[in-house]
């Protein structure tokens, strides 16, 4: 991964919660999945284990 990217993560991990997930709503509906080829099963559990991560620190931070 670059360091331009990098650096964009980061800002993203800055941002509320809420704005995250407008980001993350904004960029998966400009994202054609097509033009970048399939993931590979490495990728999509990665991806997997990174969703049910945030999504038990939300229930985290609901549960406070």
């Amino acid at each position: 991964m670059s360091t331009e990217a990098k650096a964009i993560l980061e800002k993203f991990k800055a941002l509320p919660q809420a704005e995250q997930w407008t980001v993350y709503q904004a960029i998966a509906r400009s994202v054609v999945p097509g033009e970048y080829g399939e993931l590979s099963d490495t990728e999509l559990t990665a991806i997997a284990a990174q969703t049910f991560a945030l999504l038990d620190e939300e229930d985290r931070a609901k549960s406070r």
